[in-house]
């Protein structure tokens, strides 16, 4: 018979950093780099202009004797008050199942994000924004899905785009705010993407990320690398595919990763 407990936080650390990681997966204009892709880019909706994109990853990691299993779904908002000015809202709801010499499960919704995004800068093909967010603790701490306080993070993104080829350069900061033994205040992330235009629908894109790990414990970095393409079914509407592997121990093993954004 399943229990239904609060999994054990060391066995799961790398599919929740993992998770964590997904959450900051952005989302963009057809243009630009989106899910599966976890660098930013420059990227805005335009004044008035809406994006919904819901995503699904899903992480599988093996540890000694156990084997944790990580869904991740987050739907995400955008809105563009102005032609470069986006404002952002993410909401993900996650489950995780471990199976060693107990199995257990939890599910439910993690913690929120509201974001800005500012392009500041445009000349030619290069392009430059700002992403300031807050993390809101709408997960449950005690069940593993939250951090239990809020989290204010900065990133600033860059954009090179010579069809049919688009370079995104992501880098930031999170302040980690948590009190507890072994954790990280500081969390640093840096990521690169490539795109290439195969045709006016399809892209294929690569991402290669590291971030610091928010646990004292282990590798001090989360590193992965993801290869996916980006289908556009009509102008205003996207499907994508990808596969991210870790390249460090915090990280999954392996993820698979699907999303659709429509524009309206």
């Amino acid at each position: 018979m399943r229990t239904e407990v609060r999994p054990n936080p060391n066995a799961m650390t790398r599919t929740m950093n993992t998770l964590a990681l997904a959450a900051c997966a952005h989302w963009a204009m057809p243009a630009h780099a989106a899910h599966p892709l976890l660098t930013e880019d420059t990227g805005t909706q335009g004044a008035g202009g809406t994006q919904l994109e819901i995503t699904y990853d899903q992480s599988t990691t093996r540890a000694a004797d156990t084997r944790t299993r990580g869904q991740h779904l987050t739907v995400v908002l955008s809105y563009g008050l102005t032609d470069t000015l986006d404002l952002i809202a993410g909401l993900p709801y996650e489950r995780i199942s471990e199976r060693g010499a107990t199995n257990t499960r939890v599910k439910g919704y993690a913690d929120m994000e509201i974001a800005a995004k500012w392009r500041f800068y445009e000349e030619g093909p290069l392009s430059i924004a700002l992403r300031p967010g807050l993390g809101l603790p709408t997960g449950n701490e005690d069940r593993g899905l939250g951090s239990g306080h809020s989290a204010p993070s900065l990133f600033a993104v860059m954009t090179h785009a010579v069809d049919p080829w688009a370079l995104h350069l992501h880098l930031g900061y999170t302040r980690n705010f948590h009190d507890g033994p072994g954790q990280r205040n500081h969390i640093y992330h840096a990521s690169v993407a490539a795109e290439y235009s195969v045709s006016e629908s399809l892209r294929l894109v690569a991402d290669a990320s590291t971030e610091s790990n928010p646990e004292l414990a282990g590798h001090a970095n989360v590193g992965s690398l993801v290869l996916g393409l980006v289908y556009s079914v009509t102008p205003d509407f996207d499907i994508d595919l990808g596969y991210r592997h870790g390249l460090t121990e915090p990280a999954a093993d392996h993820t698979w990763l699907a999303g659709l954004a429509l524009r309206f």
